[in-house]
């Protein structure tokens, strides 16, 4: 995998090709052929036969060309880029413009909602409440220390750097953990907090920026970004076009990929084996709540 690639895998799509082939036929030709014919001897006056030569239209087995449709199964490699310091930068201001803005509509952030709760004699002590803060300001500086380190590949990582992220990575796994167990307990109280809709509409927009696609064969077919336009407006105006088209590329990858970006964001994995095993835990505990 590219080290500019956060993750990838391949789906399989149709397609229609027109493809020659030789067939042989029976075809109708024109050709000189031998004929017998009967004419009368003057001299003898009896009837005579002769052989002679003309064209007739005659059918024959020919090799020929015909063009016949198929369908063809083309492979179609799926990827997540790895974001640029710009684009991470780029998404912490969408994130904190939204979380603003939900703000002004009247949401409470988690935080000021557990307050509001331990107020109104809620189920958190003050021992809990600030522990619970305490998680999300480590969670916030984790975050921000794999998103640094993880844009830069492991050549040009010292040591310490290395240390560092691997350190970050697992320490954010047990945040989470912590974080998922509390608000498991709590998940109807906070389903709605400005956190949590910011949160969801950034990791969108990294869906929107990082996605891409390729088909057919890596050395001759070009990379595509998966959402088409420069503006996040444009970009999600596409994704919500080929939902609607049931775009076969679209369809086949975004649960995927949805998946990949959100494990990114909130956990900050940087390798494909990572993501491979995060996921096979989402589906083993998926299968023993169906």
């Amino acid at each position: 995998m590219a080290k500019k690639e956060l993750y990838s895998f391949t789906i399989e799509i149709e397609q229609e090709t027109e493809k020659e082939i030789q067939v042989e036929k029976e075809v109708e030709v024109e050709k000189e052929v031998e004929v017998e014919k009967r004419r009368k001897n003057k001299q003898t006056n009896k009837f005579e036969s002769y052989v002679t030569t003309q064209i007739k239209k005659v059918k024959e087995k020919q090799i020929v060309s015909e063009i016949r449709t198929e369908i063809k199964k083309i492979p179609v490699k799926i990827s997540i880029k790895k974001p640029t310091r710009s684009q991470l930068e780029d998404g912490d201001m969408f994130y904190s413009v939204w979380l603003n803005k939900f703000i002004k509509m009247g949401l409470l952030t988690r935080s000021m909602l557990a307050k509001q709760h331990v107020d109104l004699g809620g189920t958190l002590n003050e021992e809990e409440k600030q522990k619970y803060a305490q998680l999300y300001v480590k969670l916030y500086e984790k975050q921000m220390t794999v998103q640094k380190l993880g844009i830069l590949s492991e050549t040009e990582m010292t040591n310490d750097q290395k240390e560092r992220l691997n350190n970050a990575v697992y320490e954010l796994g047990v945040i989470r953990k912590e974080l998922t167990d509390f608000e498991t307990v709590q998940a109807a109280m906070f389903e709605h907090t400005a956190d949590i809709k910011a949160r969801n509409k950034t990791i969108t927009w990294y869906l929107m920026h990082l996605a891409q696609y390729q088909i057919g064969d890596e050395d001759s077919s070009e990379v595509q970004n998966m959402f088409q336009g420069k503006e996040f407006e444009d970009k999600y105006a596409s994704y919500q076009q080929k939902d609607e088209d049931e775009d076969e590329i679209y369809m086949k990858s975004i649960d995927r990929l949805s998946s990949i970006v959100t494990i990114w964001y909130m956990s900050g994995v940087q390798k494909q084996e990572d993501f491979d095993s995060l996921l096979e835990q989402v589906e083993e505990e998926s299968m023993v709540y169906v």
